[in-house]
């Protein structure tokens, strides 16, 4: 049996798990994420926190066929650094595949995060068997990754499969990368709370149930409330589905993939509509042969995708690498 280390980078936490070639996570660790000045211990605490995992593990270092890290933002892969990420300042120009490499004494493989969910898919997943497909993961924003003909798709700066940002409303709503009328600012987990947050009162919903005193609203108490009939928080998942669905029209359109593969934290907690709608608005903005030759379907990876995807970093190069 062989095993990887998976590193998932995340805006709050970084989280570690030893998993085998199978997808098995057998141990996992995790740290709070730190930025900006503290960005140097970060990198430290991580690097302790691996040498602790490999130890406490005891399997030979033999049969640990390297490290895969998913961080966000645009990843170099061929020289192993974080140019920039704007959910984490700070870690720019991060030598972080060498500084991780050096600390364990294993080979490194880094990619985006995104990316790395989409390699989880095709290794663990949904995407199991499929040459062509596109992943979109809906959470605090939207991203994605492109697999083509077996492989992953990066785009000359590392920056392809940016899914989030299609524009989808021409000079509409600003998006926290700057442009207007992105996708994530119609149809992310920020964007279903703000929908709601802009237009509730005490008469026309009921998310205030789900709300504690210094609570701020969520896409997933959006979701409790949708559940419970509420029209507004209904709303705000069909608006969501039916820009999404229009983001996914133009990837069709364009990449005329097999599947689409759909997944994050918002479709765990979305009702039902925003499914619906996504498929009848992408039917209805897509050429009918790029929708009538591809499959949406969930993820299989359901809440682990960040650690599976970098666990599969390492199984997908290793074998195309040995």
């Amino acid at each position: 049996m062989k095993y990887a280390v998976g590193i998932d980078i995340g805006g709050t936490k970084i989280s570690l798990a030893l998993g085998t070639e199978k997808g098995r996570i057998l141990t996992r660790d995790e740290i709070p994420t730190q930025t900006e000045k503290k960005t140097g211990a970060c990198i430290r605490e991580l690097s302790a926190k691996l040498k602790s995992l490999l130890r406490r593990s005891k399997i030979p270092k033999k049969n640990i066929l390297g490290i895969g890290v998913g961080c966000p933002g645009a990843v170099n892969t061929l020289k192993g650094i974080v140019p920039r990420s704007p959910n984490l300042p700070g870690w720019t120009a991060l030598p972080l595949r060498k500084l991780l490499s050096k600390a364990a004494g294993l080979p490194v493989f880094l990619a985006n995060d995104a990316n790395a969910a989409a390699i989880g898919e095709s290794v663990f997943g949904a995407g199991r068997n499929t040459e062509n497909f596109i992943y979109i993961t809906v959470s605090t924003g939207v991203g994605g990754g492109i697999i083509l003909n077996g492989r992953l798709y990066e785009g000359t700066g590392f920056v392809a499969g940016e899914i989030g940002h299609i524009s989808v409303v021409p000079d509409g709503r600003k998006c926290n990368c700057g442009q207007r009328g992105c996708l994530e600012a119609y149809a992310s987990g920020t964007a279903i709370a703000r929908f709601v947050r802009e237009r509730m009162t005490r008469k026309n919903t009921r998310i205030w149930k789900f709300l504690t005193k210094d609570s701020k609203i969520s896409a997933r108490q959006v979701g409790l409330a949708a559940r419970e009939d509420d029209r507004l928080s209904i709303e705000s998942y069909k608006q969501a589905g039916y820009y999404l669905g229009i983001g996914i029209a133009n990837l069709l359109n364009i990449l005329n993939p097999e599947k689409v593969v759909i997944g994050g934290g918002v479709l765990r907690s979305a009702h039902k509509i925003f499914w619906k709608t996504m498929l009848k608005s992408a039917e209805k903005h897509a050429w009918p042969e790029a929708f009538r030759t591809v499959r949406i379907v969930r993820s299989e990876l359901s809440g682990k995708g960040g650690n599976l995807g970098a666990l599969a970093l390492v199984f997908k190069n290793r074998i195309a690498h040995p």
